[in-house]
């Protein structure tokens, strides 16, 4: 390459070089020569009449006609301006020298400046004079999985055949009925000791077991037997809880729960009573150590302990039906009991307990229906009572607590809830439940009952059938018509009938305390018992667990870290599976944004960058385009956030109140996290997918189908974590569209405007650095112009920007690095916060 004006042959000088007539603009004009490359062109470009054999066919620049003007106004190339005026090798052509412009043959496809055409990728149309590949392999793929989900979706509903050989229920239900039968013959196979099982019930206690509507002996042995397996065959097995003086404060000195003392037994159902705000609630989380007590003291089976210790073997059922309204009931329950019961049970017998819980709450009949919300029909209200209560058995808790469950049934449900209650008390668990005015069949199905007045002080605890006979001696009248239960209310709001003096709800506490609790003990111990559950339970061994022996229940309790996400991961592809409206509309949004996206970019037929022309030929560039790459960084950010943030908020932020339930129940909350996390990805691939075939379809970017969809997946990775912080620190119902409104603020920090150039003037640059799409719009920039090196001065553009070309890989692990970070921090602010709702 010569550095200076060529050598000029014998007898000739500039003057025969320069000569007027060689630019079209008109017959006097002399162009600028162009001296670097001698009578040759640089790489990428095209001077087919330079040679040195023709002393005045030196490359040179002429002045633009006002057509060429025009045209390169409009960001095209005009024709050269004379017959010795270099150009850049054409799109559709390749230049392998400065002499030679040949049609890009077909399989290859030649943008501006080519010098060897470039393979045309796989799945992709390159018809003969290609500037830019057609991609059509997204496309297929998209066809495959629709073709996929569709299937999944509408076979299943098809699947038992015509309509006489179908049970009963809906398309769902009729397929897990189908599906459950499957597996019940696998389990049956499985079962290869089928004597244990009798053995299990041969061992379990031989306590007399009441009769009635769901809970007939026979119902109750299969229950019975399991339970028994889960405590290493012993029937000596319970908790007792004796608590002192329990008390609660409130930080500015307000006694909310005052000097509750008493106990509560083992294989009894006792009920806790008092008006509104007396403190039940309070009383049962104070207890159950959900709230740190202020004083008191309480014991276990005799022995100093906290339950929260022993959370594995104990169950709270809230007052709130709190479960997944898109899951059946029998896929409620049997992921409890996957989760919760010991690691040593196979398969099948936990799928047997779940049958045996089932058929004691009288759920059999319902157990393939959904549990349904306000918007989509499920099982009744009873039967979400009972399946909240059926979350706790799958657990084979020692201990089960419950807060009003009767709360919100009409009186007949109420009472199969609290025969319910009284059966599962029978077989040897310690029941205690909040009941707030129960009609008198269901006061009379609790064993013992705790009445806690104004104040959160006691008023009576003992034995339900000693009650009354316990007021009418302090002189208050029973109605004979009317609910006792109703009364003894009415008495802890000073509103009772008392015909010798009056009693304030202070009177009963005292004299509770004085002689209240001596005359309990006298009746109880001289009275014979208290009905067949009372005498059952005296038969029964004595609870003879130490705090080891519980300790060493509830370590085997509980499935492995790996095995709880697994199990987590399965749950929300069910969901996401129900959700399936969810789904498509996801993917129809973002079909839809990448669809405009490439409509709107397809007039410049792939060429999404045009710059200034390399030195020396500045002189003859067309209008730049420098802008179009990073705009559409921009555009492409916000897309993306506005398809995948109302999806990513509802990952975790529609069922906070469930984590919170379980992670209180002992659930790993990591391995749920990850489980729903890793289950979730499946969604946003599929969505990135769309997205980006239909997008490069359209609008044919020098970049490849394989790099684009990688930059839109992992800008949906970051907008799902992103959305994943948000619906950690927000109201369910402001969560969607704060999280678009967040990524929106992050897809402008893109470095579009203001740029990177800017933010690092300002001191500012570290906002862009934590901006997701800064490095997304980084790398497309960067691939795009990799394809004109040495055509376009690209490195002048890159530094109007402030981007870093050739980074591409660097720019893509930023992106998986701030989706991390975002799914770590989000983590921790669903395990840090709201953490009273945890314990």
């Amino acid at each position: 390459m010569s550095t200076g004006p060529p050598a000029l042959p014998a007898g000739y000088d500039w003057a025969s070089i320069l000569v007027p007539g060689h630019c079209y603009v008109n017959n006097y004009t002399v162009g600028i020569p162009v001296t670097t490359y001698g009578y040759g062109c640089a790489p990428h470009f095209y001077c087919p009449n330079a040679t040195a054999a023709v002393v005045a066919s030196l490359p040179q620049l002429c002045p633009a006609t006002i057509d060429c003007q025009l045209i390169r106004l409009g960001q095209d190339f005009c024709e050269p301006q004379g017959p010795y005026e270099p150009r850049v090798c054409p799109h559709g052509r390749y230049c392998p020298n400065g002499s030679s412009s040949i049609l890009c043959p077909q399989g290859t496809w030649c943008p501006v400046g080519t010098i060897t055409p470039r393979p045309c990728p796989p799945l992709s149309s390159c018809p003969a004079g290609s500037t830019v590949p057609v991609s059509y392999g997204g496309m297929i793929a998209c066809l495959v999985i629709d073709v996929a989900l569709a299937a999944a979706l509408i076979l299943p509903r098809a699947l038992l055949g015509t309509a006489s050989q179908k049970p009963p229920g809906g398309a769902a239900q009729r397929v897990m009925a189908w599906l459950r039968g499957r597996r019940a013959r696998a389990n049956a196979a499985a079962r290869t000791v089928p004597e244990d099982e009798e053995a299990l019930r041969a061992a379990a206690p031989e306590a007399p077991l009441p009769h009635g509507e769901g809970g007939a002996p026979s119902e109750l042995a299969d229950f019975v037997a399991y339970f028994t397996k889960a405590l290493n065959g012993r029937t000596d097995v319970g908790m007792e809880f004796r608590f002192e003086g329990l008390g609660l404060s409130l930080p500015g000195g307000k006694s909310v729960l005052a000097g509750v003392t008493g106990e509560i037994k083992s294989r009894r159902l006792t009920a806790i009573m008092g008006p509104s705000g007396a403190g039940k609630t309070t009383f049962m989380n104070v207890l159950m150590g959900k709230v740190n007590r202020t004083s008191g003291t309480l014991k276990i089976n005799g022995h100093p302990a906290e339950m929260r210790k022993y959370k594995e073997i104990i169950g709270y059922v809230p007052q709130e039906d709190i479960m997944l309204r898109e899951l059946t009931v029998r896929e409620i329950i049997s992921h409890s009991a996957r989760i919760r019961l010991p690691r040593s049970w196979t398969a099948a017998e936990i799928e047997d307990y779940v049958d045996a819980v089932l058929n004691v709450l009288n759920l059999v009949h319902v157990q393939d229906n959904l549990i349904g919300d306000e918007t989509t029909r499920g099982v009744s209200g009873g039967q979400r009572k009972r399946v909240n209560i059926g979350m706790e058995l799958a657990a084979v808790p020692l201990a089960l607590f419950l807060d009003e469950p009767t709360s919100g049934l009409d009186s007949t449900a109420a009472l199969k809830v609290a025969e319910i209650l009284k059966q599962i008390a029978a077989t040897g668990l310690t029941v205690v439940s909040v009941i707030h005015q129960p009609r008198y069949e269901i006061f009379q199905q609790f064993d013992d009952i705790l009445m806690i007045a104004p104040g959160g002080e006691t008023a009576y605890l003992g034995p339900t059938a000693y009650v009354i006979e316990y007021f009418e001696k302090l002189g208050f009248y029973f109605d004979p018509r009317a609910n006792p239960a109703d009364i003894l209310m009415d008495i802890l709001s000073d509103k009772g009938v008392n015909l010798s003096r009056h009693y304030t709800p202070s009177d009963l506490i005292a004299h509770w305390a004085s002689t209240g609790k001596a005359w309990v003990a006298s009746v109880t111990t001289t009275g014979g018992g208290t009905g067949p559950v009372a005498d059952a339970a005296a038969a029964a061994d004595e609870v003879s667990t130490t705090p080891e022996d519980l300790v060493r229940i509830a370590a085997g309790r509980g499935a492995s870290f790996v095995r709880q996400a697994v199990l987590c991961h399965n749950r929300y592809m069910v969901q996401q599976y129900r959700r399936s409206v969810a789904l498509g509309l996801e993917i129809g949004v973002a079909s839809l944004a990448g669809g405009l996206m490439g409509i709107a970019i397809a007039d410049v037929n792939g060429e999404l960058y045009k710059g200034i022309l390399v030195s020396p030929y500045e002189l003859i560039s067309a209008s730049t385009l420098e802008w179009l790459v990073p705009q559409i960084g921009l555009l492409v950010g916000i897309a993306c956030g506005l398809a995948g943030a109302p999806a990513g908020v509802k990952v975790f932020g529609e069922e906070r109140s469930v984590y919170w339930r379980e992670a209180a129940s002992g659930h790993n909350k990591l391995a749920y996290y990850l489980g729903k996390t890793v289950s979730t990805t499946y969604r946003f691939v599929i969505t990135a997918l769309h997205f980006a075939a239909i997008f490069v379809w359209l609008a044919t970017p020098a970049s490849s189908f394989g790099f684009l969809f990688v930059q839109i997946l992992l800008l949906f990775y970051c907008v799902y974590g992103l959305s994943a912080i948000v619906s950690m620190l927000v109201r369910r119902e402001d969560a969607a569209l704060l999280a678009v409104v967040t990524c929106l603020f992050a897809a402008v920090f893109c470095g579009y405007g203001p740029t990177i150039k800017n933010a690092r003037s300002w001191g500012l640059e570290f906002v862009w650095v934590l901006s997701f799409n800064r490095w997304s719009t980084e790398a497309m920039f960067s691939q795009e112009l990799s394809v004109y090196d040495g055509v376009y001065n690209t490195s002048m553009t890159a530094d109007h920007y402030g981007y870093t070309l050739g980074h591409e890989g660097l720019n893509f692990a930023f992106m998986l690095l701030l989706g991390n970070v975002f799914r770590f921090a989000a983590f921790w602010c669903m395990v840090l916060l709201h953490r009273d709702k945890q314990k």
